[in-house]
């Protein structure tokens, strides 16, 4: 039996980085609650000119979350571009949270 904090193997924990006008626009905040409302788990993060989230969960609530990202993020911020990669899995049970700008984690 997996331990209660194992990834679950029909996850998938993806790195998107988002450019556009997304620093100072309450865009983290945005992304942070939509992650939620997805039952995700990870972190958003301003890193340079962008925001950079590590997301994990389910594939179907995944590829759902990226496409509020780019469909329902309104004004005024502006996704002019998302660059998804392959990440590490994160535990179940984790909260997904504003990370501080420029956190070390977006460098792996």
């Amino acid at each position: 039996m997996p331990a209660f904090d194992a990834p679950d193997p029909g996850d998938r924990a993806e790195l998107i980085r988002v450019s556009g006008s997304v620093q100072g626009v309450g865009f983290r905040a945005s992304a942070q609650y939509l992650a939620v409302q997805y039952g995700l788990r990870g972190w958003v993060a301003n890193v340079g000119r962008g925001v950079v989230i590590h997301a994990c969960g389910p594939a179907q609530r995944l590829d759902a979350f990226v496409q509020a990202l780019r469909d329902d993020i309104g004004p005024p911020a502006r996704v002019d571009g998302l660059q998804r990669e392959p990440a590490e899995l994160l535990p179940r049970g984790a909260a997904f949270v504003i990370a501080p700008t420029d956190t070390p984690l977006a460098r792996r």
